[in-house]
């Protein structure tokens, strides 16, 4: 084989892997995730301690994904959620029944990263996680 030919092959080789690394990367970032804020940190929650971190046995369910224990005293991130998909995110009580739900959207909101908060009074809130929404401490 001559240089010009090996060149050639190395050269095709390290563009196919570049745009498998860029295709990679591109996916990962396609993802989005929902924060929600524990009993502790969560605003609409005026209890005082200790039924503040009381869960009451109830979990958070997002699509077809089992459910979670409601986050007692720190909150809960709900990863790898599609961004081009539509959701169907769950407040189940401690019995196993659904007492609120909503479907959303990534793309009706500006970040791919939203903070959920319930309460028994207001329902359930979803909006986008930024500094405004300090209750929600996903990293």
């Amino acid at each position: 084989m001559t240089m010009p030919a090996i060149r050639t092959r190395f050269f095709l080789a390290a563009a196919a892997f570049a745009s498998l690394l860029v295709l990679s990367v591109a996916a990962q970032e396609e993802q989005g995730s929902v924060c929600v804020a524990s009993r502790a940190d969560d605003p609409w929650w005026k209890v005082p301690p200790p039924a503040a971190t009381d869960t009451q046995g109830f979990k958070v369910k997002i699509d077809k994904r089992p459910a979670a224990a409601w986050p007692a005293k720190h909150s809960l991130s709900l990863d790898d959620l599609s961004l081009a998909d539509r959701h169907l995110l769950v407040a189940v009580d401690g019995s196993g029944k659904p007492v609120e739900s909503v479907w959303f959207r990534f793309s009706d909101y500006k970040s791919k990263r939203l903070c959920m908060t319930y309460d028994g009074y207001q329902g359930m809130q979803l909006q986008d996680a930024t500094r405004h929404t300090p209750w929600c401490r996903c990293k």
